[in-house]
């Protein structure tokens, strides 16, 4: 995550347009957690995935009948697991990239699950953030394709939609975190390393929302637990004892990259109300604002400021208006950046011309369905139209 610049002596910006920037209680939750490492997919998983999709079809996994000399809490445990596990999927994702060597194909596995009738599937941001293409393995054993419907990075939520309607999915209930106490015991399920249904149990060791608000309305609040959560857990659910969902297995804080008893996950009352998306709207850009100075120094243009596009998510509303993101990489003072896309110069009726237009871009945009951007591409101004009526509902009361 960038720390925040002063525009006098750091011109460039990294921000998250559509979702906004990274929010301040974010980047004060880091702070103290340098190590902390997002569940991000290693090579392992490239292998692992280039054999998972190379079969259409698996068996689900095997539930054995518990034996009856179990206790109480083995026993409930059990009994938890082969109930809730038909609704926990396994995300698969696939995203063309660029560096030195050319263009590649990079590949990673995340975890997900089930929350409505209409196959909605709750995961993390960081598990579909860029993917060319989404594919959800079932408890069924099937693979199906799925799309992204709106994604919030700084508070690592996102929503996929299965493509193909199956009556026989299996969905959970979503619980109240809010009633959740320090040594509650919560129970994870997922696929660490793309061992898929592995279980894992803990206790709830604190609630961590540093005091911060989410685009200063949205309480964000992250539940740190010393259940297992390792690379592949990402974006899995983490249940109560009654088989609610509480909370999105998120990040650990490690140093040896491995789990050591620190894991992070965003609660799912953070989650519902970021998937009420009346007042605010998912976009689906990804870029780096870039004030006059840069701006000539890079394309030879005099113009006030603007977000050079590096990044537009598949599907998502930017993409259907027609925005482009970079296809170049390149390391530019030290900072890395994606060039050849798009330079977007307008949102609605306020000019990006310093970083906090992208703070107050939601705020422009209440009650617009059809957001007017005016941007510039391979030296002319270009105009377009971005629609997002049909993400401006909420997606538990359909």
């Amino acid at each position: 995550m960038k720390r925040r610049s002063n525009r006098s002596s750091r011109p460039i910006k990294r921000a998250y347009f559509g979702y906004h920037r990274l929010p301040q209680y974010m980047k004060v939750a880091v702070k103290p957690l340098r190590n902390v490492a997002l569940l991000s997919m290693t090579a392992f998983f490239c292998v692992f995935i280039a054999t998972t999709l190379s079969a259409q079809d698996h068996a689900p996994p095997k539930v054995r009948r518990a034996p009856l000399y179990l206790s109480g809490e083995e026993a409930n445990s059990a009994k938890l697991y082969s109930r809730v596990l038909p609704s926990v999927v396994t995300i698969f994702t696939s995203q063309r990239v660029l560096n030195q060597m050319g263009q590649r194909e990079q590949q990673a596995v995340g975890s997900g699950v089930l929350i409505t009738p209409e196959h909605h599937v709750l995961t993390a941001a960081h598990v579909v953030d860029g993917a060319d293409e989404i594919i959800v393995k079932t408890y069924d054993g099937k693979l199906r394709r799925a799309e992204l419907l709106f994604s919030e990075p700084s508070a690592d939520i996102a929503l996929i939609k299965l493509l193909e309607a199956s009556p026989e999915l299996q969905r959970v209930e979503l619980g109240d975190s809010d009633k959740l106490v320090v040594g509650q015991l919560v129970y994870v399920i997922g696929s660490p390393y793309g061992l898929e249904g592995s279980f894992s149990v803990g206790h709830i060791s604190g609630f961590r929302d540093f005091g911060r608000l989410y685009h200063g309305t949205i309480q964000a609040e992250l539940i740190q637990t010393d259940a297992a959560i390792n690379s592949g857990n990402s974006g899995g659910p983490v249940f109560n004892s009654r088989g609610e969902v509480i909370g999105i297995a998120s990040r650990i804080l490690t140093v040896s990259g491995g789990f050591q008893g620190l894991g992070f996950v965003v609660s799912i009352n953070t989650a519902k109300k970021l998937m009420a998306l009346e007042d605010r709207v998912y976009i689906g850009i990804e870029g780096i604002f870039l004030n006059s100075e840069i701006i000539s120094l890079l394309f030879n243009q005099e113009l006030e400021g603007g977000i050079l596009v590096e990044r537009v998510a598949k599907g998502s509303p930017a993409d259907k208006a027609g925005l482009r993101g970079g296809t170049i990489p390149a390391k530019i003072q030290g900072r890395d950046f994606l060039l050849g896309g798009d330079m977007i110069l307008e949102i609605a009726t306020q000019e990006t011309c310093h970083s906090d237009c992208l703070v107050r871009a939601h705020e422009l945009i209440v009650g617009m369905d059809k957001i007017p951007v005016k941007f510039l591409r391979r030296g002319k101004i270009m105009e377009t139209v971005i629609d997002v009526s049909n993400l401006r509902r909420n997606f538990l009361t359909e």
